[in-house]
């Protein structure tokens, strides 16, 4: 099977991609062998960037890791933090830092659901983040299984 369009990277960089949770649209994200870093989105019937992302740094170190969630949010492990964009906004949202210990360019990935994300540390272990509803599934989780029979209904 050919391709139907073909990319070119900006900056000819070492890329991955993802598309959003629906398939509608195609995300990458790379970085040139000068460290120079791009997060964009691409218009895939054309094979052109729609938009590029602002926010990543100037001389990354390693491939910038990225992943999205829930049809609205991009994040990327650059600079020792974890970096969030909106998807239809390409400022920079907001970033965190897990409480420090990450590497310069974290391996990131969401839950299926969009409430975890789990952070590869400098120690090569894992730091999970929650939003609010991941704190709640957090919870959950963490309740003894002999308690959590008590606390869910039984089906017949």
């Amino acid at each position: 099977m050919g391709s139907r369009v073909d990319y070119d990277a900006p900056g000819h960089s070492c890329t991955t991609m993802a598309y959003s949770a629906d398939g509608a649209r195609l995300f990458s994200c790379g970085t040139s062998k000068d460290g120079e870093s791009y997060l964009v989105e691409w218009n895939e019937s054309e094979g052109a960037v729609k938009r590029t992302y602002v926010g990543l740094g100037k001389r990354s170190v390693g491939v910038v890791q990225f992943d999205t969630t829930k049809n609205r949010f991009l994040a990327a492990g650059d600079e020792f933090i974890i970096k969030f964009w909106d998807m239809d906004n390409t400022n920079l949202l907001t970033t965190a830092d897990a409480d420090g210990g990450l590497p310069a360019s974290p391996c990131i990935r969401f839950s299926k659901e969009g409430t975890l994300l789990a952070v590869s540390t400098s120690e090569n272990g894992v730091k999970i983040l929650a939003n609010a509803d991941g704190v709640l599934l957090k919870a959950v989780l963490l309740i003894p299984p002999e308690v959590l029979l008590v606390l869910l209904p039984r089906h017949p």
